[in-house]
Order: structure tokens, then sequence, then C-alpha cells
């Protein structure tokens, strides 16, 4: 799949720690850089907040980062692994001259400090690439209106003349899918992946985060992202003679109503079932999902959550179901763009709805 600016398919991989309760979810310490152009995902780790002093909250700082790219934006990097070292136990914000100069463009999203402590101001969610793409897709959408109210367009229904009708086609194919996508290459594409595209790097990364307690992913669609962590967690079994209890790394779920491609057309017997599809996607609403006695203490992951309060909803009930669940997986773009809602920006930000409001 093509990254532009119409999918928005640009990640951002972070991983932060609560300083406040809960519940309150007011900060957070980015502890990941950024990954632009690649999927990725941002990791919320809520702890207790009298939890400073545990070994959780001493080594957080200490793990190694896996960058989805080598050369990223303006930084050099000579591998695909950096390590973070902690110089401080607890990680400061942006100060208001980094976020001058970010705000300046003298200073690149990716040149931002890690790890630090997320506030408001925070640009997690407003990431260059979003800001542009939510304006890009917009003016697309204006296009295509243009062309779908316009007399050619009628004009070629009515005489069903298909050389007029081919021109219409393509110009609507690239302001949906993007330049030189076909729908063909979509569902190529939707088969392999899903709604948005993983990397090699990412499901190492993913194997490595949880291999020791497991994934939880609700709204898995037909499972390609299970798939591929559970292949990978199934060879490093192999491959190191494991003989402890073999389990499913990752637990998938989704209520069936809004999946990607149809069982009905995608069944078992097809090959990308058989090559990309999880089969043991389970039928699940997001909040027995998550508080089923299977899923404590395991990671959550959300890849490419539906828009509206899904997304929202499930993480708290996730936080509330169990003092064992403190991580949160997100895949998928940023404010204003297609999945969840503001308020789940909002919450992770530590800002609440009447703040929101009033701003």
């Amino acid at each position: 799949m093509m990254i532009n600016h119409r999918s928005l398919f640009f990640r951002h991989m972070a991983r932060s720690i609560s300083s406040q309760s809960k519940l309150q979810n007011n900060h957070a310490i980015l502890s990941l850089t950024t990954a632009i152009g690649a999927s990725a995902a941002f990791h919320y780790y809520c702890n207790k907040s009298n939890d400073r002093n545990s070994d959780f909250a001493k080594n957080c700082c200490n793990r190694s980062l896996t960058l989805c790219e080598k050369d990223l934006t303006n930084k050099s990097v000579d591998a695909t692994e950096t390590t973070i070292t902690k110089t401080a136990l607890s990680p400061k914000p942006l100060s208001r001259v980094t976020l001058l100069l970010y705000k300046l463009k003298l200073l690149p999203y990716s040149s931002l400090p890690v790890p630090r402590l997320i506030t408001s101001r925070d640009p997690l969610f407003s990431y260059p690439e979003i800001v542009r793409g939510v304006r890009r897709r917009q003016a697309d959408e204006v296009k295509l209106q243009t062309i779908l109210s316009s007399k050619r367009l009628m004009m070629a229904r009515q005489s069903q003349d298909q050389q007029l009708m081919q021109p219409i086609l393509q110009e609507v194919n690239e302001l949906v899918y993007g330049k030189g996508v076909t729908p063909q290459v979509r569902e190529d594409f939707l088969a392999q992946y899903g709604c948005v595209g993983h990397t090699p790097d990412i499901v190492k990364y993913l194997y490595e985060l949880a291999n020791d307690r497991g994934i939880v992913e609700v709204g898995a669609g037909n499972g390609q992202w299970a798939r591929a962590i559970n292949d990978f967690h199934n060879l490093q079994r192999k491959q190191t003679n494991s003989s402890g209890k073999s389990f499913d790394l990752v637990l998938a779920f989704d209520n069936m109503q809004e999946l990607p491609l149809s069982p009905k057309i995608y069944h078992q017997r097809t090959v990308p079932a058989k090559q990309y599809f999880y089969d043991k996607v389970k039928l699940a609403s997001h909040i027995d999902a998550v508080t089923g006695f299977a899923s404590r203490g395991r990671v959550l992951m959300l890849v490419y959550p539906s828009p509206g309060s899904m997304a929202l909803e499930t993480v708290k009930a996730y936080i509330e179901s169990s003092d064992q669940n403190d991580t949160v997986v997100y895949v998928g773009e940023g404010k204003e763009g297609a999945n969840a809602d503001e308020e789940f920006f909002n919450y992770f930000l530590g800002k609440s709805s009447d703040n929101s409001k009033k701003a």
C-alpha cells in the first residue's frame, strides 16, 4: 500500500507511563521515537501514583527502542535498534523553547526529545503528516463531490459511454485510493494487512513488549496483525527450542460488524485467509473482550479502531477491570483522522472534556 496523504498511514511509535492514578491519566512519558511513514504504535502505561519507586517505574526508561526506519527525517540512525539511557527518574515535558522552535519549524518532529513527559501541549497526536493529510483529505472530498455531481458524469451514465466514463473513474480512484493505487491493489493490501500495514520491526517489537504477558486485540477484523505476531511468537519458540507451556500470544476479538473484507467472499478456503487471516478471532463486544479473565494482565492493542467512542470505552474498561491492565498499544491516525474521537486523544494528553470544549 502506498504511503500517501489520502490513506494517512503515517504512524508514530511511543511508549508512555502515567505519573497519576490510573483513572486520572493526566500525564504520560513518551519514550519511543517517531517512525515517519511506517506503521507503529503509541504505548501508554498507567501506574498507580504510589508506585513510582517500584521496579517497573525504575526500569521504565531502560529498554531498547525499535525504529521502523533506519533513516528518519533529519535524524541519522546507524542501526534499527537504539537504547535510551535513563537520565532521570522523572522525565521532563517539552520546554517552551523547544515547543517554540517546533512551531516555527526550526526543529523537526523526529528531533523532539525522548523520553519526555507528555502534557496537553505535546504535539504527539498532531504531527505534521496528519495536519497536512487532513487538509488534503478535505480538499479531495470536495473534488470528489464536484465530480459526482458534475454534468459530464450524468451524461456518461445516461449514454453508458465507456470512453467518457473511464477518465472519470480514474479521477475518482486517484482521489479515493491515491495515484497509481487501483481498487484491486487496495483490496490486496487489505487482505494481507488489514486497514494498516505492519512491518517486521513492528511485529518484533510487539512480541518483545508482550512476550511474557500476552496481548488482547480489540477490533481485530480479519486478524492479520494477530496472525503476524502469533506466527513470529511460534517461530521464536521453535528456533529456541522452548520447552515452556505454549499459548496464544494474541487473543483477538471483534464484534464482526465492520470487517474490512467479507468472510463470505474471503472464506477459510481462500488463499488470503490461509496466508494472512487469523482463524481464532472471537466474537465479542469491545467491553467483554477486555473484562474477561483471559485478558487480565495482557497488553491492550487497538489497530485502526473505528471512529467514535469505542476506542476510549475499551481503554477505560480495560484499565478499570484489573490493576494488572496497565499497557495500551494504539495504531492509527492522530487527531481529526479516521480513528477514535477527540476525547480519546484528550484522555491520553490529560485534557478533560470540559477543557476541550472551552478550547
